[in-house]
């Protein structure tokens, strides 16, 4: 797991074309620097509040959506 600089958040590097749309998403709905942001699996991107307070954000590709998930999510070791 890779927690993102400001740089990298501004310039939108990430690793995945999911991350991506999952951080386009992140910056359009939150004010995204008030987080700790992480690159969690290839369609996660990993939320830490200023409370410690952790939520996931994932895309899924069947419904072509951003899903909130509060939960950790359980890792698929070859999807690393």
């Amino acid at each position: 797991m890779k927690q993102l600089t400001s740089d990298e958040i501004i310039k939108n590097r990430v690793e995945t074309i999911n991350q991506y749309r999952v951080l386009q998403y992140l910056k359009k709905n939150l004010n995204i620097f008030s987080f700790r942001i992480f690159l969690y699996d290839k369609d996660t991107i990993k939320v830490i509040d200023c409370e410690e307070k952790q939520a996931y954000f994932k895309y899924d590709k069947t419904k072509n959506e951003i899903l909130f998930v509060e939960e950790e999510i359980e890792q698929d070791i070859f999807s690393l």
